[in-house]
């Protein structure tokens, strides 16, 4: 399982390598719109997560959580419900 923390770096990382914004400019309070992401690159992310995360991942999420905060949150129940 991977804390909160984690699932935020680990997204930060993505969109960092994503959009190629420097990690250190990427705040958890960022929104995803903010960082330049837009459906298609969202599509990826949300890819990508599914993927290192073995999870299956709403695309409405991320509309729902807009920032990488609350997304990482989100994620992190995702991974308690799934035990």
């Amino acid at each position: 399982m991977t804390s909160t923390i984690e699932i935020e770096e680990l997204i930060k990382a993505m969109i960092s390598k994503e959009t190629g914004t420097r990690l250190s400019d990427i705040s958890s309070q960022s929104t995803f719109h903010q960082l330049g992401l837009d459906s298609v690159n969202s599509l990826f992310l949300l890819g990508d997560l599914e993927e290192t995360l073995n999870l299956d991942i709403d695309p409405l999420s991320l509309y729902d959580n807009p920032t990488i905060a609350s997304f990482s949150a989100y994620i992190n129940e995702l991974q308690n419900d799934r035990t």
